[in-house]
């Protein structure tokens, strides 16, 4: 009995952390990372301790090279606010030794790189055991050449495969290719095997997939996707969010329409990235398949997949029942990769 009871005092807060992408602010909002987190309900302790107060908290930061040519360049504001949102791990750790903290970390672009190493540092010895850790990596991307990995920002920032606490990644990343020489190539990364893994590609390309949704979807078509995935994700969590009515919410049935019809739009796109587990993986966008498959069942991504089977028609067959499922926008091994 004591046993239980000492188990039934233990208690979760939660810490949410918003990583703006490199020259993007928060405030006024650049992409819906800075709606999501004004949208988050939680004590904001951005700018103060967490005191006496309870949760659930979050902390937001501005893109690591807003103020900074060397956070647009290096990212050095990274490991700043990395150490500041650990530092609110520690103390709601502090204050109430049995407490347990789940982190729920949101990054879009070097944002999604600060996640990354984030995650690495909740995995050290003081962390581990009293936290448990959960990232969505919006497009990731760290800056670096894939061919020479100049100028190294990433390095360190591509396996989570030590982090026994991190729980659940969901990673997305926009189809639509950079020029090489924006050096905007984004990073998949390796995972340790017991976390719960959701690696998607969506329509858009980069932060463009994260702006403003609009109810003609045809106006913003990848940005509604995105703000519909992000939000279902959060709402998981179990995180509340409020938002103005300057701002349209998106609905499932919204994005089944979209990804239907993307479905039927012929532009096949390649993506190279940096592939943490070494694979030489890349992004693509198929083509429309030129045969009709009777035994292949298309969908334009993951996302789409799921609200077939959620909301969709009747025309969706059960699952088991066509052999082989394809997706329009898929991560796949480069040629020549074994």
């Amino acid at each position: 009995g004591r046993e239980k009871n000492t188990q039934a005092m233990v208690t979760e807060e939660i810490l949410i952390v918003f990583f703006e992408g490199t020259s993007n602010v928060l405030k006024p909002c650049t992409t819906q990372i800075g709606i999501f987190a004004a949208a988050c309900r939680a004590v904001d302790v951005s700018d103060s301790p967490i005191g006496i107060r309870r949760g659930p908290f979050k902390i937001a930061f501005d893109g690591c090279g807003v103020n900074s040519l060397t956070g647009v360049l290096f990212a050095s504001g990274l490991t700043a606010q990395c150490r500041a949102a650990r530092e609110r791990v520690r103390e709601i750790l502090a204050r109430d030794k049995s407490c347990t903290v789940r982190v729920v970390a949101v990054g879009l672009s070097r944002g999604g790189i600060a996640c990354i190493r984030l995650g690495l540092d909740l995995a050290a010895a003081e962390f581990a055991e009293r936290t448990s850790v959960v990232l969505l990596l919006y497009d990731p991307v760290a800056g670096d050449a894939v061919s020479t990995g100049f100028p190294f920002t990433g390095m360190g920032a591509k396996d989570l495969r030590s982090c026994t606490n991190l729980k659940r990644v969901l990673a997305l990343y926009p189809h639509e290719p950079l020029p090489d020489i924006a050096m905007h190539a984004p990073t998949l990364v390796a995972y340790p095997p017991s976390c719960e893994v959701e690696e998607d590609v969506t329509l858009g390309c980069h932060q463009g997939a994260l702006f403003r949704t609009h109810e003609k979807a045809f106006e913003a078509s990848a940005s509604n996707l995105s703000f519909r995935r992000i939000a279902d994700f959060l709402e998981e969590e179990g995180i509340e969010l409020g938002f103005g009515s300057a701002w349209y919410e998106v609905s499932h049935a919204d994005c089944l329409s979209i990804c239907r019809a993307a479905l039927r739009q012929n532009h096949p796109t390649t993506r190279i990235l940096h592939d943490g587990m070494g694979l030489r993986r890349k992004i693509v966008r198929h083509g429309i398949p030129l045969v009709s498959d009777t035994q292949t069942r298309w969908f334009l991504n993951r996302q789409h997949e799921q609200l077939e089977r959620k909301i969709g028609n009747s025309t969706m067959s059960p699952s088991g029942d066509v052999p082989q499922t394809m997706y329009m926008l898929a991560i796949e091994p480069s040629q020549g990769c074994f």
